[in-house]
């Protein structure tokens, strides 16, 4: 029998690199949990880089690509199984595909005190950092150390691997990034900020060496979708991270003004086009105020 290799991509098998002197902090980043969301990936591939170029205390685990068979169909789920590897955290050996690759993956993250899983939020959408921070206390100070400037609670949806680690005790977020869907393009300036501020938290916590870049963020509730309420044309008035006050116009939906409910930063916004019932227009985060849902300014 002969084995004939006319590709050298793996299905069935995921890289990690690792990086460091074991002396300090354990930290896992993931990316491509979903498949086509390909401007994480291009980030986490930076950070290896970077990595490689300086030192390192502690320990670092990079999976750039941590669900090949999506990647390689370029979908959020997977081809074998369809299902969504981060609907699926802490998997089963003994399950499908899917499952089995949700538990080596949560093998790997059993030792890391810090995660941050690398995601997409999609064309129009602005980088922003997806925490459990009003559940979890201490996940403030992590966003703050990233230095993204929009930080918005997470819904805490069951299955997700920062959630289930979040619950098991480690400081877990995401970092949403503009790209992705559809069809798996990278916004490369938002890829390179991604890998800029998971260095300056890796700075924060003394993995790397060099002072850590303070930066203000503002931290909002749970995101908001505004949906097309039939057929019709939306035509945008703002721009992906406009913040805004309640009643603000953010765009036209068959020449009716679409308005904001509350005050707060419109995360994503549609491109102008013809939408159908429920599809959505914008996504809006409310501002927090002393830490509960409004502003607080760090």
């Amino acid at each position: 029998m002969r084995q004939v290799t006319f590709e050298p991509t793996s299905v069935t098998a995921f890289d990690l690199y690792e990086f460091g002197d074991g002396r300090g902090p354990v930290v896992m980043i993931t990316a491509g949990i979903h498949g086509d969301e390909q401007t994480a990936i291009h980030a986490a591939r930076l950070l290896v880089q970077r990595l490689g170029e300086e030192p390192v205390h502690g320990k670092v685990k990079v999976v750039p690509v941590a669900n090949p068979a999506s990647f390689r169909n370029r979908t959020r789920t997977s081809p074998f199984d369809q299902l969504d590897l981060n609907r699926v955290f802490p998997g089963s050996p003994a399950g499908s595909q899917t499952l089995q690759l949700a538990h080596r993956l949560w093998e790997e993250a059993q030792e890391a005190e810090y995660i941050v899983d690398l995601h997409c939020a999609g064309w129009g959408s602005v980088p922003y950092t997806l925490a459990l921070y009003q559940e979890f206390p201490a996940m403030r100070e992590v966003a703050i150390a990233l230095g993204i400037p929009v930080v918005v609670q997470s819904n805490g949806t069951r299955g997700q691997l920062f959630v289930e680690a979040c619950h098991a005790g480690r400081k877990a977020l995401i970092i949403e990034l503009p790209g992705g869907q559809p069809g798996g393009f990278v916004d490369v300036a938002a890829a390179q900020m991604a890998c800029e501020a998971v260095q300056n938290l890796l700075r924060f916590i003394g993995v790397l060496e060099g002072e850590p870049t303070r930066s203000d963020v503002v931290f909002y509730g749970r995101i908001q979708v505004l949906e097309a309420p039939g057929p019709g044309l939306f035509l945008p008035s703002v721009r992906p991270g406009a913040v805004v006050d309640e009643g603000t116009v953010l765009g036209h939906f068959e020449g009716e003004p679409v308005r904001a409910p509350f005050a707060g930063v419109a995360v994503s916004v549609s491109l102008p086009r013809y939408c159908f019932a429920g599809e959505r227009m914008v996504g809006i985060a409310p501002l927090v105020r002393n830490g509960i849902g409004g502003g607080a300014v760090a």
